[in-house]
């Protein structure tokens, strides 16, 4: 009954998707990189970013869990990589899959989860971007008209036909093992100043 159920959420859902992107106004400021990064957002973006990048194989690591389960099965049916497992560093296979596939592609990174704290920087990313020598490219989104869930990043669901800002900042590089600690301080603070340059005007 549960792949019953996870077959038909992955298409309905991303179906809704798909047809609420389409009515979606975006603006976008910076560039989208054109070699292989690691593109990191915070968790509650998600939704404006992976209309956005879809069909062109971008890796996510997603929780190997039911949960999980309920993003991934959308996010390959819109033509993401998915790559199951935890983030926990170390050597793991899963990041050893996300190194690999980043080799050739995107990948798209949420350093704030898969629990949070919301917009808190963790430090698996930069551990990403040592391992695989890619940049770490700071994304930034705003959404004009949304509703927020009680969740603990207050998720963001784009209303039909809401401006979408999209912003994409200078990219990072990790190349030394001690700047994983160092320069955590300084990815969170772009991807802060970013996401404050990001911002809709408000009447």
């Amino acid at each position: 009954m549960k792949k019953i159920l996870f077959f038909l959420e992955k298409y309905l859902a991303s179906a809704l998707l798909l047809a609420l992107g389409a009515t979606l106004r975006f603006h976008i400021k910076g560039e989208f990189p054109s070699q292989p990064a690691l593109v990191a957002a915070w968790h509650r973006n998600m939704i404006p970013l992976l209309y956005r990048h879809r069909g062109i194989k971008v890796g996510i690591l997603i929780s190997s869990s039911d949960d999980g389960q309920l993003i991934a099965g959308p996010c390959e049916t819109l033509g993401y990589v998915t790559i199951r497992g935890s983030s926990t560093r170390g050597g793991s296979q899963a990041i050893r899959r996300m190194i690999t596939h980043a080799q050739s592609h995107h990948c798209a990174i949420t350093p704030d989860g898969p629990k949070g704290p919301s917009q808190e920087m963790k430090d698996g990313l930069l551990y990403l971007a040592y391992v695989s020598k890619l940049p770490i490219v700071p994304a930034a989104v705003d959404i004009s008209s949304e509703w927020i869930f009680n969740s603990w990043d207050r998720f963001r669901f784009p209303k039909p036909f809401a401006r979408v800002n999209i912003s994409y900042g200078a990219p990072v590089c990790i190349q030394t093992k001690e700047e994983i600690k160092t320069k955590l301080s300084v990815v969170q603070d772009a991807m802060d100043r970013l996401s404050e340059k990001n911002k809709i005007e408000r009447g």
